[in-house]
């Protein structure tokens, strides 16, 4: 089996879903934002790009809040949101004629 060549490096997700997760399992991930420990135990959420749960990962919740505020993940709700104002918009420009 051969590794993936360089182009073939998946895109940037347009958003991304979220839930709290917590489990009694005795697992350990690791944050893809800070690259820190999570123990399955803590409290913590589940991410995944567009909905895809088969590429979900645990997150310190922390991790997420600061990737918002710094505008780096957009959840599904804010991408939906922007078409809806995109079609409003469009709209407004087609009645204004």
């Amino acid at each position: 089996m051969t590794d993936p060549s360089p182009s073939s490096k998946p895109s940037k997700p347009r958003y991304w879903t979220l839930r709290r997760a917590r489990s009694r399992r005795p697992a350990t991930y690791r944050c893809p934002f800070c690259g820190g420990l999570l123990h399955a135990m803590s409290e913590h959420v589940v991410i995944a790009p567009e909905g895809d749960v088969d590429k979900r990962r645990h997150a310190h919740l922390e991790c997420v809040q600061r990737e918002r505020a710094a505008g780096r993940f957009p959840l599904y709700d804010d991408v939906k949101s922007g078409e809806r104002r995109g079609w409003i918009d469009l709209l407004r420009v087609r009645r204004s004629r």
